[in-house]
């Protein structure tokens, strides 16, 4: 199953979210696997080594992220999750022109992160 931003993916017996990033992006490297991370949070939880087989993964397309802010989320937070730079945090704000303040983000908000 897909939609305009993400295809599914179910966890397989031995897989690591590294290794997922690695088949979807072809790159393993942490900007990379941290995209796949984020777009499931909600889901695997703060620790990224914790996938179970048969979770459903949501692998995001054209390497954007539609992403559900979490409580203590900051835009330098993502960025330098997202870029390795959290001084690049404008790029998220401008894909998401309605937040007027990069350090007022709340939790429950939908962004992308491009």
């Amino acid at each position: 199953m897909s939609n305009d931003w993400f295809q599914l993916y179910q966890v397989q017996e031995g897989d690591t979210v590294s290794g997922i990033a690695s088949y979807w992006y072809g790159s393993g490297d942490e900007i990379y696997w941290r995209r796949i991370w984020l777009a499931n949070r909600r889901v695997i939880g703060e620790d990224p080594n914790m996938i179970f087989p048969g979770q459903q993964l949501k692998l995001p397309l054209h390497r954007s992220i539609h992403y559900h802010i979490e409580e203590g989320d900051t835009l330098f937070q993502l960025a330098e999750w997202v870029y390795g730079d959290g001084n690049v945090y404008w790029v998220i704000q401008q894909a998401n022109p309605w937040i007027h303040d990069p350090d007022q983000v709340q939790p429950s908000w939908w962004i992308w992160i491009p």
